[in-house]
């Protein structure tokens, strides 16, 4: 259910915030301990609190001081496998360490949340002691959020290179280049990448390490762009190989490797003696392929164990009274899993 944040036109702590141009915390300390704050920052607050007419409601008073056990998930849908395997593994740790999750979907644009600073201030309202955010559509916009962000936040799954954000992830340039090098080695020259039509920063870093291997083998770099939607990449798939077919292709997302086969097959296209195909997840479907599915195996549950763990650490520090530093960036270890879909 969607909080309603401006219930009676009354203004809101994320106004307040970004009119000042300063964090939901420091607009916190100034309505709760406006000792803490500098005085030329309180005094800007203070201003634009009275020039608004901001009144703090029970929720924007504890965002500074309160524990409320309880951390926020943020996941871009539910249908992706790989996503119910990383929300498994935060569950598991979040049960040891004693948090409840609260899940919030970022289906931004459609009817629940206009834009990011309409989900952000949702998730913010709920007054969570940390958030962990499972988007690989990062962009400036949803950064400053971040950092602005009363609470830790903890990119998951995914990494950007902001230092100041923390993220756990496996190296996924690293993983690509490693397996692209890997069948340049075993004799392939024609390797194809196979991306998606929506840009997304995983997949940029997974083009990168793809890219990287190629030129070093001087080989021809060819990135094929379809959509996300397995449903929609049959005819899609038909007419690229109808026209071509590669030695081996490299699949970002196992659901649309899987796509690949299957209609590699109908076309009498043989996997994997005419065309290998290796995915990038290892998802559960991959060992129902047929042939079964090679995979970069992407940890998930790993992910989300580590994830959460981070998160815990970062809580603990804000909430020291003692300057702790915490290392925000985790890499997670990956490794290749050979199937029937590779020779």
């Amino acid at each position: 259910m969607k909080i309603d944040n401006k219930q009676n036109n009354q203004t809101t702590i994320m106004e307040v915030a970004l009119a000042a141009g300063v964090s939901l915390a420091t607009v916190s300390r100034v309505t709760n301990h406006p000792e803490k704050v500098k005085k030329a920052t309180r005094e800007k607050i203070e201003r634009i609190i009275k020039e608004k007419g901001y009144k703090p409601n029970l929720n924007a008073k504890s965002l500074a001081s309160s524990k409320s056990t309880t951390v926020a998930v943020v996941v871009p849908e539910l249908a992706r496998s790989s996503i119910g395997g990383l929300v498994d593994g935060i569950a598991a740790c979040a049960q040891k360490r004693g948090y409840l999750l609260r899940l919030f979907v970022n289906n931004v644009g459609q009817e629940s949340y206009k834009n990011d600073e309409d989900l952000w201030s949702t998730i913010l309202s709920s007054v969570v002691d940390g958030i962990l955010f499972i988007d690989d559509e990062i962009n400036e916009e949803k950064i400053n959020l971040i950092k602005n962000s009363y609470a830790p936040v903890v990119l998951t799954s995914v990494s950007c290179d902001d230092p100041d954000v923390p993220s756990v992830s496996i190296d996924y340039f690293k993983a690509v280049y490693e397996i692209t090098k890997e069948m340049i080695n075993r004799g392939n020259k024609k390797i194809w990448l196979v991306s998606t039509v929506r840009r997304y920063l995983v997949n940029d870093i997974k083009i990168s390490g793809y890219t990287k291997a190629m030129e070093e083998a001087g080989l021809e770099v060819c990135v094929k762009h379809v959509p996300g939607d397995p449903e929609k990449n049959a005819s899609i798939f038909k007419d690229i190989l109808t026209e071509d077919v590669p030695e081996v292709a490299i699949v970002v997302r196992d659901s649309i490797a899987v796509s690949l086969i299957n209609v590699a097959k109908s076309l009498s296209i043989s996997i994997p003696d005419s065309m290998q195909v290796i995915g990038c997840q290892n998802a559960r479907y991959a060992e129902l392929a047929r042939p079964s599915l090679t995979c970069i195996n992407t940890p998930i549950f790993d992910l989300g164990e580590v994830a959460m763990d981070l998160l815990k650490e970062l809580i603990d520090a804000s909430q020291s009274e003692e300057e702790v530093n915490v290392d925000g960036k985790r890499i997670v270890d990956y490794n290749i899993i050979w199937r029937g879909s590779t020779k």
